[in-house]
């Protein structure tokens, strides 16, 4: 995704209070709060608009109901995403591998696999080079159809 991401949560939220927020979460359904977090004006993909303003308000007292909000957001981000790629030829993923501090976290990846509509799972390396790493060799067994490590 373009600017959206984990940086706006750490705009309201330290990694200690998200935690804590986390168990009074209801990832099966939804806070009814139409957020697009963005951490300042301006998005590149899957919106190119360069003065596109966050969406953050109205702000619920409850902080709990406020970060679910934030995590539905950036879920329905990720689904215009998917949309714009199918807009251009890609397919809609059969599911969402996830990496990275977001990915420790059950209640966003449930909230990410309802709002997406596929599984979405913590990957088994969270570490982005392995992926990568899998994808070359994914790539070179194509090339030459040999099968590789």
């Amino acid at each position: 995704m373009g600017n959206a991401g984990g940086a706006v949560l750490r705009e309201f939220f330290t990694d200690a209070e998200m935690a804590a927020l986390t168990p009074r979460l209801h990832p099966s359904r939804g806070v009814c709060l139409d957020y697009y977090p963005l951490p300042a004006p301006g998005e590149r993909f899957p919106i190119p608009d360069p003065e596109l303003p966050p969406r953050l308000t109205p702000r619920p007292k409850d902080d709990a109901r406020f970060f679910q909000g934030l995590l539905e957001g950036l879920a329905r981000i990720e689904r215009l995403a998917y949309r714009r790629l199918g807009e251009l030829g890609a397919p809609w993923p059969s599911r969402v591998i996830s990496l990275g501090g977001g990915a420790r976290n059950p209640a966003w990846l449930a909230i990410r696999q309802r709002i997406l509509g596929v599984p979405v799972e913590r990957a088994v390396h969270n570490d982005a080079a392995f992926g990568t790493a899998r994808l070359a060799c994914r790539a070179l067994a194509a090339i030459d159809g040999a099968a590789r490590p």
